[in-house]
């Protein structure tokens, strides 16, 4: 029986309580797609985190409060959410230690937000007050949240297009921010109808994707969602980086 990878999840934070949780559709995600799952404690010491690093095989940013706007040189709006320094700051320095490894990255919702503005992106802090754009769709769908809320178009001879073989996806879609200027080295591998970006990946590292909406919330139901989980962990577990794959 091949060993399943250890797969670092980068938890949501309660200021108020000073504790970390994560939402048992991610921990069930990771483990149906051969992963086995590990809540990363926060802990705010460099040696800590580079040690904790060293012991996972990929890293998994959820979704969850938005990111303070100061990381991207930006005054905080009204219209932008809860933030947390504490989460912000430790998030920083596990992104930054697992690329300094090399080790497989995938992002999700705020994960995929985060990792733009790590690489010099900026946000829209509120997508219907900053990115007035004419949709028949919300990005802030009412539940179920595991049904479809627009479609999202797949780049051409892209990684993710190659790896689920459509041209387009139907998503779920919980975000009221998104990508504004596109951080350095990522390249976009989808959109949605609005123009608003939804998936990226990093031109220059072995496996760095992340996409905006939710699919732990559909991959039970839909193979495409299923599928990148099970590439993201099979790229933890063979150290096989590639991003092309087959």
């Amino acid at each position: 029986m091949t060993k399943r990878p250890l797969i670092g999840i980068v938890p949501l934070w309660d200021d108020k309580k000073q504790s970390s949780w994560v939402k048992r559709t991610y921990i069930e995600a990771i483990y149906d797609a051969g992963g086995i799952p590990i809540i990363l404690p926060i802990f705010q010491s460099e040696q800590f985190i580079e040690e904790l690093v060293a012991r996972i095989d990929g890293l998994f940013l959820t979704g969850g409060d938005d990111i303070h706007p100061s990381l991207y040189e930006e005054v905080k709006e009204e219209e932008c959410g809860h933030t947390s320094k504490v989460l912000d700051d430790f998030e920083w320095c596990v992104l930054t230690k697992t690329i300094e490894k090399r080790k497989p990255i995938f992002g999700v919702c705020r994960g995929f937000q985060f990792i733009n503005v790590y690489f010099n992106g900026s946000l829209f802090q509120d997508i219907e007050s900053q990115y007035m754009k004419e949709r028949s769709f919300s990005h802030r769908q009412l539940p179920p949240y595991d049904e479809p809320a627009h479609e999202v178009y797949l780049s051409e001879n892209g990684v993710l297009q190659h790896w689920l073989g459509v041209q387009q996806l139907a998503v779920n879609s919980r975000h009221h921010q998104g990508i504004k200027r596109l951080g350095e080295g990522l390249i976009v591998e989808a959109l949605a109808p609005d123009g608003l970006i939804e998936a990226v990946r990093h031109r220059d590292y072995p496996f760095l994707v992340a996409v905006q909406w939710h699919p732990e919330l559909r991959y039970k139901r839909d193979q495409a969602e299923r599928l990148l989980f099970e590439r993201f962990v099979f790229s933890c577990q063979e150290n096989d980086f590639s991003l092309k794959g087959e």
